[in-house]
């Protein structure tokens, strides 16, 4: 089967993005799925939440860490893709180590602080892309790299990049390498507006990864034999029916009051519920699809479970009273174990029917 690959992304932080990503890849595994997890943000909170305290320590050593310990443990995450890159070469090093997160019974490719340093090199080579640099044109391709080395080395049926909330460049370059993303929200101002920022960013994006693609291709023509080779290691948008796919949204709930055993809604939150709806209709739109429905689900807020979760390494279903919750919280766990296995179930249907649409990336 196909390998996927998908993102959980939103230039909104606080919206619950990767206890709501993390959970979701554990009910992929749980479903038989082989699942690899990519933390490519420099925060690191997934490799937190993923891995116990001797895989960190093991990886990132003491906080005294000498530059030459430092220098290991940026071979020990995702940062070693990149470090060819850095040095001028146009592919990644796909020689990576993986470690088993045992709660959530999949790998993971571990995060790095220093993470936030590849920003200027994707950067640079967005620039220089757009310009005809074919090898730089390949660098802002390392996502499909890595997705297409593990299909051949048939070592996962899907993988979750976990991105910052940001709209830069480096995140960019992730989503070339996926086949569709899922757009976490909270129900309030800033998150609406946020959202609205999406659409209009995908837009200037298409446009502009359409002409780049389109040029390079051009180049690769005029002096390259094997431009389906190329092709098929970067997992090229508009080439071989291979589209960004928008799954839609969630949005994560707000903390509600009950009276006389009925929740109390608070118009501040409540006004802004039905209004990303029509903002999901304009990503979707830019796109090329034209479903009706984006929403995803409804995440309940957790109060303090994900904390908990964090701190024993756990996906909240998998949570038990050993492990720190109390009281109805084992209530709260399954309640919120049954609203995000709806939303894996969604994401994982709509991730394996085909694109809807037309495609948009025009080369």
């Amino acid at each position: 089967m196909t390998i996927r690959a998908l993102s959980f992304f939103n230039n909104k932080g606080g919206v619950g993005k990767t206890t709501l990503s993390t959970n979701v890849a554990y009910n992929f595994a749980r479903s038989g799925k082989r699942v690899l997890y990519v933390d490519c943000d420099p925060q690191c909170n997934a490799t937190q939440l993923l891995l116990n305290d001797e895989q960190t320590a093991e990886i990132y050593g003491s906080v005294d860490s000498t530059d030459s310990a430092l220098h290991e443990s940026l071979a020990k995450t995702v940062y070693r893709l990149f470090i060819p890159l850095r040095e001028g070469e146009p592919q990644i090093d796909t020689n990576f180590p993986v470690y088993r997160s045992d709660r959530f019974q999949f790998d993971v490719l571990a995060g790095h602080p220093s993470l936030s340093q590849i920003e200027d090199v994707m950067s640079s080579a967005w620039q220089s892309a757009l310009g005809r640099q074919t090898a730089d044109f390949r660098r802002v391709h390392w996502a499909g790299q890595l997705v297409n080395a593990m299909e051949v080395a048939d070592r996962y049926d899907v993988i979750f990049f976990d991105v910052g909330p940001s709209l830069g460049p480096f995140n960019r370059t992730v989503l070339l390498g996926c086949d569709a993303f899922v757009t976490p929200t909270a129900t309030d101002l800033f998150s609406f507006h946020a959202f609205g920022n999406l659409a209009r960013w995908f837009e200037a994006w298409v446009t502009e990864y359409s002409e780049m693609s389109e040029a390079n291709i051009a180049q690769w023509k005029s002096f390259s034999a094997n431009i389906d080779d190329k092709k098929r290691n970067l997992r090229l948008h508009g080439h071989d029916d291979h589209n960004l796919k928008y799954l839609g949204y969630t949005t994560l709930e707000y903390v509600k009051k009950k009276s006389n055993g009925q929740e109390q809604l608070v118009g501040a939150f409540e006004r802004f519920r039905g209004k990303f709806a029509e903002e999901s209709l304009r990503i979707a739109r830019v796109l090329g699809q034209n479903q009706i429905d984006y929403l995803v689900g409804h995440v309940p807020h957790m109060h303090s479970m994900p904390a908990t979760a964090q701190d024993v390494h756990s996906p909240i279903a998998d949570l038990e009273y050993k492990d720190g919750i109390k009281g109805t919280q084992g209530t709260q766990r399954d309640g919120y174990a049954e609203k995000i296995q709806q939303v894996s179930d969604i994401v994982r249907s709509r991730l394996y029917d085909p694109p809807i649409g037309k495609n948009v990336f025009k080369v």
